[in-house]
Order: C-alpha cells, then sequence, then structure tokens
C-alpha cells in the first residue's frame, strides 16, 4: 500500500459482526478514490473469522464499485469449524488471496508466502516483486516443497488438532476469571478477552497498563489490546494459545491466583 501511496481507511468492527467488517460498512466507507477491501479471516487477534454469507455479500458490494477484494487467509489452515474454514475463492477469479508457510505450516520466521491473484494482474504482481524482494531463498523453497509429503501434513493436522483442545481447554478458563471472550475464535491460536473487570479491581486505565501488572503479578505474557488498532481495544488483551497444554494450565493456576488476591 505505502508502494503505491495509499491510503487505508480503518473501520471499527464488533462483537456483533464477529469482528470483521459487514456489506453496510464497506459501502457507508467506500469513497471516490477507494480501490479494494482487505480482510483477514480468521484474524489476529480475534482468531474468528467471516461468515461465508458475509463475505459473500462484501464481495458483491465490491464488485459493484468495481473494486478488488483482497483476503488475507494466512490463518485459513488453522480452522475449527467448517461453517468458516473455506477460501474465499471461490467466489471469482476477481478475489486476490494472500496466504504464507507460517502458520498452518508452522514456518514462521521463514517469510515464506503466495498470492492467488486474477491472471491479469500476474504481470504487476511479478514486476512489484523484482522491485521489493527478487525472490524466496533456495532453502526455504525447498523447505515448503517438503510440507506438502504425506508425513508432514499428518503433522500438520495433529497441531491443529491440538491447537482445538487448547482452545477449548483455555477459552472457558478465561471465561471463569472475569475475563470474557465475547466470540469464540473458530481459526488461528488467539483469545481476544474482555479485561474491564480487571482494569476497574486494579485500578488502571486500561490494558496497556494491565499487560504490566499481569506480568509483574501472574509472570503471564499478554499482548494488549492497542497493539492492534484504536478501536476500543483499550478494554481488551490479546492471549496467544500457541504454548503448550502444560503452560496453558500454568498460567490459568497463575491468573487464577492474581485474581483471588485482589477479588
Amino acid at each position: 500500500m505505502q508502494a503505491a501511496e495509499g491510503q487505508p481507511i480503518l473501520v471499527p468492527t464488533t462483537a456483533a459482526d464477529r469482528f470483521q467488517l459487514n456489506a453496510d460498512q464497506v459501502e457507508a466507507h467506500w469513497t471516490a478514490r477507494t480501490r479494494a477491501v482487505l480482510l483477514a479471516s480468521p484474524s489476529n487477534p480475534t482468531g474468528t473469522s467471516l461468515h461465508p454469507q458475509a463475505l459473500a455479500r462484501i464481495h458483491q458490494a465490491v464488485r459493484r464499485r468495481g473494486g478488488v477484494l483482497l483476503l488475507d487467509e494466512i490463518y485459513l489452515g488453522l480452522s475449527h469449524d467448517d461453517t468458516f474454514g473455506h477460501s474465499g475463492l471461490a467466489l471469482g477469479d476477481d478475489v486476490i488471496s494472500i496466504n504464507s508457510f507460517s502458520k498452518y505450516f508452522h514456518m514462521t520466521g521463514w517469510r515464506l508466502g503466495w498470492l492467488v491473484v486474477p491472471e491479469a494482474l500476474v504481470p504487476v504482481i511479478e514486476r512489484l516483486a523484482q522491485n521489493l524482494f527478487i525472490c524466496p531463498s533456495t532453502v526455504s523453497q525447498h523447505a515448503a516443497l517438503a510440507c506438502f509429503e504425506a508425513d508432514s501434513l499428518a503433522e500438520y493436522e495433529r497441531r491443529r488438532a491440538q491447537f482445538k483442545a487448547r482452545r477449548d481447554f483455555f477459552i472457558p478458563q478465561l471465561q471463569a476469571l472475569d475475563l470474557p471472550v465475547p466470540v469464540i475464535p473458530d481459526g488461528a491460536f488467539y483469545a481476544w478477552a474482555d479485561c474491564s473487570a480487571w482494569c476497574e479491581r486494579l485500578g488502571v486505565a486500561g490494558s496497556w497498563e494491565l499487560a504490566f501488572e499481569i506480568m509483574k503479578g501472574a509472570h503471564v505474557a499478554v499482548t494488549p489490546g492497542r497493539d492492534f488498532g484504536t478501536a476500543d481495544t483499550a478494554r481488551f488483551i490479546r492471549f496467544s494459545t500457541a504454548s503448550s497444554m502444560q503452560q496453558l494450565q500454568s498460567a490459568v493456576d497463575r491468573l487464577r491466583a492474581m485474581r483471588d488476591a485482589f477479588a
């Protein structure tokens, strides 16, 4: 976007829409200079996805205006619900999908991914790539090929099941600790928790200050909401469930002890 001197329009979302855009918002914020809509499904930090019907309505709204729909589907392989675990590419050949080996394939740090674009845009993307990075390293490309071997895919599916088991354990624990999660994540490995009650009890202004208090009082690292925007994020913190089940259980015990200390 910066390379094209684009100016993003950030649109607040709410739990009522699973912390995702809806078609009415797209139409309300579309301007004469708007060219595209960028969505992430599943998203970071909420781990929530767009319902297929909601995504289809957004696609129709964008198409009517001659725009482009770009979908960040980097966490798609880590979907836990068949309702949401489908690529938006099925909507039509005018959709751009952005994906990566980082999440489902556990190659975080290798910085290797791919784009699926309309055929007419391939030369444009190639020229852009030539000026940004030329090509991925040979080592990372060979590692990516190994991802598609049968044994590799079996391991990725086993790990995906583990992520779901961790979510199913951790989310109810947060709810019981007065850290409600307004929308249960259907993908990725995050929990977007409302920390208002904790802020009030500890007398802190918001999640930024609370993150430091939790680190000091429970030795648990959480991410404050302001790292993900400005729309009501002061009352949210993000937990990651990428740690082992044992570590998550330990974190719950520490959080409970801290909660009981100021209850």
